[in-house]
This record gives structure tokens, C-alpha cells and sequence, in this order.
């Protein structure tokens, strides 16, 4: 039995660090021609990095074995670096799409085919594949391919040649809609399914640049809509995006300062697109007007960051711990009760592991407990709810600090927390705070 139970919770604060966590946040480019060899340098910190591949010199031929080889060398680059790579392979970089790309989609089916078992060595590391090959700048557009049954025919090519932890991001709405001849986006039940469409995801380098971001959004309504290629009214198209992206990422450019990306507006528009990532370097002009703004938030602790310090923080998922509750002892153990925030404006896509554990303070006893929840349905804006219950039993010790960590087993890093403990962590635990047990029997 028990005669004494104390819990000594850790003092603990919110805080407006941008955590730099994996799948998310801001991402610089690095540019590649398939045939030249580089001495690759990291640019920054940032965990994402998008690698533009450029295939120009072969689009009347097959890859080289040295083009292979370059591509091998710059995948293990950033993946030793433990970077998450968004790839856009492309023909173009001046906006001379029809020019530049194969004049036979052959050529473009058998370049997926060749670079299919990189795509799948590398899987873990890389995140995204951006595009179909296709358009200027590998943007789907300014291209000869842009009909369904050739964006259908590039799509489930590029589906059968990467990895099944790899999503592929297509450039507007419309197009996943017209790819997949439905107009309901993913929903719990047919997220990270086996089905083709779970993981075709968006992006936008167009993102609140205009009424149609550029072209990406049209002026038809979608109850009117007769057609699964239409491009809806922004509304309509954003209302989309917001189901669709519960599931699957979406991130980009945002360009052209406007209106459309005054702080207000974007931020409430990046929460409903559910964006993850961002360029850091474009558009230069918008991003310096947040740079120049208040943070919108009204909690305190933002009141000294500026809008880009609070849209950076907040691209992806952020998990905040809001209450901690640990029972006293009964029927043989002890029941512990979080509650944890995601105040991000997106979810994780891919699934975390989430574990307690009490750690002996006067020994090295560590009992480790792995919690079961889906870290990837932790949507935005809701709280969740996780307990346990420990048994005390096979326990040797009386005195323990309760320890949490999110751990990503796909790449091997822990995730970081909106939350400052005192006093800290504990190989990448957060230290919750002091359980106290007396004359167990």
C-alpha cells in the first residue's frame, strides 16, 4: 500500500519560439542540373529543403548513369544532413515550358522510370514530390500535358515510382479533382489508405498573390460546377483546400504584395489553407511587410514578435500542453491525464510515436510507456486528450519526474514542444514535473 502521494508539477510557459520541427515551417531552394556534379553547402537551418532538379539536357534521351549517380549524391547529401526533401523535377527555369519539356510524354514516363528506385531508397527522406515534370518552372503549367488523360496517365506514373511515405503534390485543386474524377476531398476514413488519391497533396507558388492566387482558383461556383477540371471561385476553392488538407500537405510561394497578404488576411486564409511550408525568400516584398507588422495575436507573448516571427511559428502542426492531471493512487496504480493543444495551422502527416515515462531521481531506473493516438488526426484548433495508467507494482523506486517526449521514428528526432519546462528535458523527454511515492507495500 500507499501512504503518501505527492504530484509536484514542473512550472511551465508558453513560448513563441519557431520550433523548427520536421515537415514544416519555412524551406530555402537549391537548384540541381542532372548532369553537373556540385559541392553542395546548407544555405540554413531550416528542416525542409526543396531541391529543383533540372532533367533539360535529356528531354530527347534517357538519363545518363552520371545523371543517376549526380541525383543519388544529392539525395544522401541532405538526407545525411537529416533534412526532409520537397523534389521538383523539371525542364524548365526561364518560363519556356512548351519548349523545354520532352515533345513525347514517353520520354517524360520513362524519366520516372528510371529515377523510380531512388525515389524509393530515399523514401524516408523525402516528403513531397512536387509537380509531374511538367510546365514552366515544373509548375504544371505552360505545358503540352496539361489534359486529363495526360496529367492521369503522369500522375499514376509517378504514384507507381515513389515511395508509399511519399506524397505528390499537384499544383491547383482542379486538377487533383480532375485527376481523380471526384469532387469530395479525403475524409478520415479514406486518409492514409491505400488509395491512390491519399496521397496526392497541393501546392501553390501563387499563394494570396490575387482574387485566384495567380491563376490557381477560377470564377465558377462549385454547386454549378459541371465539370471536375473547373476552377471554383476562391471561396469555394479554399473551403476545398481546408477538407482536402486535414490529410495531405499543402505550402508554396506567397508573391505579388496585396491585399490578399495583408497580415489579417493572411494569416486567416494560411490557417484555412492549412499551409505547412513556405519559401523564405519569395517574395522578398511580402514577406518584409510582415516583417514590418505586429504579430496579430493578442496573446502576450507575441506582443513583441512581429507577423512573420507568428506565421513562421505557426506553419504546420504545433503542439502546446495545456493541463496535466495525476491522479492518486487506486486499484494498484496511478492514472495520468493530458490534455495537449495543436495551435498550428496544419496536422502532421506523418505518424508520431508518444510516450511517458517516469525517470528514478536517484538512480537510473527508467520505465518507458507508449501511448496510443494517431498524432496525425491532431487537427488544428482541437484539443486531445491522452491518459494512462501505471502500475505501481513494478515499480522500485519513490520518488520520479514524469516525462513526455513526441518522437518521430521515420527519421529519428524528437519533436519539439510550444512549451518551456523548468528545468527541462531529459534525452528529449520535457520534464513534467515530480511524483512522489512513500511506504509502498
Amino acid at each position: 500500500m500507499i501512504n503518501k502521494f505527492k504530484w509536484i508539477p514542473y512550472p511551465s510557459i508558453e513560448k513563441a519560439d519557431i520550433l523548427n520541427n520536421p515537415y514544416c515551417g519555412l524551406y530555402s531552394i537549391y537548384r540541381f542540373y542532372a548532369d553537373n556534379k556540385y559541392d553542395i553547402n546548407l544555405i540554413s537551418n531550416h528542416q525542409i529543403c526543396l531541391l529543383e532538379i533540372n532533367l533539360i539536357n535529356f528531354n530527347d534521351r534517357p538519363l545518363s548513369m552520371e545523371a543517376l549517380g549526380n541525383i543519388e549524391w544529392i539525395f544522401r547529401y541532405f538526407t545525411l544532413h537529416k533534412k526532409q526533401m520537397i523534389v521538383r523535377f523539371l525542364y524548365d527555369w526561364e518560363g519556356k515550358g512548351l519548349d523545354s519539356e520532352p515533345k513525347n510524354i514517353g520520354i517524360v514516363l520513362n524519366h520516372m522510370e528510371q529515377l523510380s528506385d531512388l525515389l524509393k531508397e530515399f523514401e524516408d527522406s523525402i516528403y513531397i514530390i512536387q509537380g509531374l515534370f511538367i510546365g514552366s518552372w515544373g509548375e504544371m503549367h505552360s505545358s503540352r500535358y496539361l489534359s486529363e488523360e495526360h496529367m492521369t496517365r503522369l500522375a499514376y506514373k509517378l504514384y507507381d515510382c515513389t515511395g508509399e511515405g511519399t506524397q505528390i503534390a499537384l499544383r491547383c485543386p482542379s486538377f487533383w479533382r480532375m485527376i481523380f474524377k471526384t469532387n469530395q476531398p479525403l475524409d478520415d476514413k479514406t486518409a492514409y489508405s491505400k488509395l491512390i488519391r491519399s496521397r496526392f497533396s497541393l501546392f501553390n507558388d501563387g499563394i494570396l498573390s490575387s482574387y485566384t492566387d495567380y491563376g490557381t482558383y477560377g470564377y465558377i461556383r462549385a454547386k454549378v460546377s459541371d465539370n471536375y477540371s473547373d476552377k471554383w471561385i476562391r471561396k469555394d476553392e479554399l473551403n476545398f483546400q481546408n477538407k482536402l488538407c486535414r490529410y495531405v500537405s499543402n505550402g508554396g510561394e506567397v508573391i505579388n504584395n496585396c491585399k490578399y497578404n495583408d497580415v489579417e488576411t493572411a494569416v486567416r486564409e494560411l490557417r484555412i489553407m492549412r499551409v505547412s511550408y513556405l519559401n523564405d525568400g519569395y517574395d522578398r516584398e511580402v514577406l518584409d511587410k510582415w516583417k514590418a507588422s505586429k504579430s496579430p495575436s493578442s496573446k502576450p507573448i507575441w506582443k513583441d514578435k512581429s507577423a512573420f516571427d507568428y506565421i513562421a511559428a505557426h506553419l504546420g502542426y504545433r503542439y502546446l500542453i495545456k493541463d496535466i492531471k495525476v491522479s492518486p493512487p487506486l486499484k494498484g496504480g496511478i492514472k495520468i491525464k493530458i490534455k495537449l493543444c495543436n495551435t498550428g495551422f496544419s496536422s502532421s502527416y506523418h505518424r508520431f510515436d508518444l510516450k511517458l515515462a517516469l525517470a528514478a531521481i536517484i538512480n537510473t531506473n527508467f520505465y518507458e510507456y507508449h501511448i496510443n493516438t494517431d498524432t496525425r488526426f491532431w487537427l488544428p484548433n482541437e484539443t486531445v486528450e491522452f491518459e494512462t495508467f501505471i502500475r505501481l507494482d513494478a515499480l522500485k523506486d519513490k520518488h520520479y519526474i514524469l516525462c513526455l517526449a513526441i518522437y518521430d521514428p521515420r527519421i529519428g528526432k524528437y519533436i519539439k514542444l510550444a512549451n518551456s519546462f523548468s528545468p527541462g528535458s531529459y534525452k528529449g523527454y520535457y520534464k513534467l514535473g515530480e511524483i512522489k511515492l512513500a511506504n509502498i507495500i
